[in-house]
């Protein structure tokens, strides 16, 4: 059976909100935190001396992703072959402090199995919440024409209200726990604009009023304000990248309680786009959008948005701690990242913006040899990772054992 309940003695909480440490003991049961008892648990763990908060999430992630593949290799992959990357991908980025992932666009659905199977346990993983396809229209982004896969199905192409409704409904019937549309161009394509809309007023429209009816958030990829300003106003939850935002649009997604993802790395990280092999078209259009994608994510700042951090390049684990490190370096302080890719992250998935260990919060927690806040890199190798409840790196790993059966 493996261990039920965990309790972590004398660790010094990091509480996000606050920037503010204290001693505490914790029980974890049943994958979540626990009142008190005088029970012993299965495992103990004395944490004296270890830093102690919720995990890292990444909110923008495609687990399986090649971005720009200069070698093709993904276009002519077998579906069984991604979804093994994919798990080393995921099973890295667990070993360096992410308990949580959103996926926002996998082929044929990898990311659904694979968040059922870690929920169930088999094998123990991070949380992963997912929306399968992204939803584009023909020609719209993500296009590589002439490139395109030859066995799995990258995206659902969509065109007029009727077809976007379908695939709302559809994704939901796959078991989503998000739907992704790209509703303006971006960086990959070379035939489109960061900001030029994709879809029109009438695909918007049914877009969230069937994701609404459904009961089902919607990531937009957004680069442009007035999509942003559109997308927020009929219930949209999250603005991707937001790379030509302006104070209009930030005062309307504030108001619509519309998050953003900025994923500010895939315009300010030159040496990586430079490293990835990005073709001319991408690169150069990331490093002349570079002012408008931090002015914009300033004025989100500013406006009140809440942010969430996600990285939108693999691997996931390297790449979500260089994006924190460049929201530290276009101007944003250390507690609020830290917050953003904490806290925010739970909220933005349904868990709850609880910045302290309360009783019923989701167990995905990281214990750390030295605080954060004082140096984020002590995130990259933690001593503890737990996600679900259970430990998946560190003291408790080795009682672990899947249940076959379920």
């Amino acid at each position: 059976m493996g261990i039920r309940s965990v309790s972590i003695r004398g660790v010094s909480w990091l509480d996000t909100s606050s920037g503010e440490h204290a001693k505490r003991d914790i029980v974890v049961h049943g994958g979540v935190i626990a009142e008190q008892s005088g029970e012993s648990a299965d495992l103990t763990i004395d944490a004296s001396g270890l830093t102690g908060m919720y995990g890292l999430w990444d909110c923008h992630a495609h687990v399986g992703g090649l971005m720009y593949d200069p070698d093709a290799q993904g276009y002519f992959e077998a579906p069984a072959a991604r979804t093994i990357r994919a798990g080393v991908n995921l099973a890295q980025a667990a070993r360096m402090g992410i308990t949580g992932v959103r996926s926002v666009g996998e082929c044929d659905d990898i990311d659904l199995a694979l968040s059922r199977a870690h929920e169930a346990g088999v094998p123990p993983g991070l949380r992963l919440r997912g929306s399968g396809c992204a939803l584009k229209t023909t020609g719209g982004h993500g296009v590589a024409y002439p490139r395109e896969y030859v066995r799995m199905r990258g995206a659902m192409t969509v065109d007029g209200p009727i077809e976007v409704a379908r695939a709302v409904r559809h994704q939901v019937s796959r078991g989503a726990h998000w739907i992704k549309a790209a509703l303006t161009g971006g960086l990959y394509s070379e035939h489109e604009t960061m900001d030029g809309g994709q879809f029109s007023d009438e695909e918007i429209e049914a877009l969230m009023t069937t994701a609404n009816q459904r009961g089902i958030p919607v990531a937009a990829h957004c680069g442009g304000s007035d999509e942003a300003m559109r997308f927020s106003r009929l219930g949209g939850r999250s603005v991707e990248h937001g790379y030509a935002l302006d104070e209009q649009a930030a005062a309307v997604m504030a108001k619509a309680s519309t998050w953003l993802v900025p994923t500010i790395g895939v315009t300010h990280d030159s040496s990586f786009i430079s490293e990835d092999g990005w073709p001319s078209h991408a690169a150069n259009r990331a490093a002349a959008s570079i002012q408008r994608h931090r002015e914009g994510l300033q004025a989100c700042l500013e406006a009140g948005v809440r942010i969430a951090v996600g990285a939108d390049l693999n691997p996931i684990g390297p790449r979500l701690h260089r994006e924190m490190e460049l929201l530290e370096e276009v101007g944003v302080d250390r507690l609020t990242v830290l917050h953003a890719a904490t806290i925010g992250g739970r909220e933005l998935n349904g868990l709850g913006p609880e910045s302290l260990p309360e009783p019923g919060a989701a167990a995905d927690l990281v214990l750390t040899e030295g605080s954060p806040l004082d140096d984020p890199k002590v995130l990259r190798d933690p001593a503890l990772v737990m996600a679900f409840g259970r430990v998946l790196k560190g003291e408790g790993t080795e009682h672990w054992a899947p249940d076959w059966k379920r």
